[in-house]
């Protein structure tokens, strides 16, 4: 068995009640991995209630408009995130553009739903 922090990227909701209820994934994880790190990207408008959450290490703010697909600069984002040493991400949201960051940032263990067909982006799927 290995020493290793497991550090987990969380691409959190856009709505102020859905990243309420995110909480409870925030919970679940520090106690079952009380030493993980946990950071959160998401929608600059919802990085309050993050700072309100004591589970929340990082909170990342997502340069991108709500609905905007900015291919090129999702990618370029999740590359700049390449660095971080992240373990794996749990993508929260439903969306292909959630789903290419950390593909994007070759976070080896993607967890989340199929959702909008995200074949390859995600390859640890769970049924909803």
């Amino acid at each position: 068995m290995t020493n290793t922090t497991n550090k987990i990227l969380i691409l959190g909701p856009a709505w102020v009640g859905d990243m309420v209820m995110a909480q409870s994934l925030f919970k679940v994880l520090k106690s079952n991995h009380p030493d993980c790190i946990i950071d959160v990207a998401a929608p600059a408008w919802t990085l309050p209630l993050l700072e309100r959450m004591p589970e929340v290490s990082g909170k990342i703010p997502l340069p991108f408009k709500h609905g905007e697909l900015a291919f090129f600069d999702r990618i370029k984002f999740g590359k700049s995130l390449r660095n971080q040493g992240y373990t794996q991400a749990i993508v929260l949201t439903n969306s292909l553009k959630s789903a290419l960051l950390p593909w994007a940032a070759n976070i080896k263990q993607r967890t989340s739903y199929l959702g909008e067909m995200r074949y390859g982006l995600i390859n640890d799927v769970r049924p909803l």
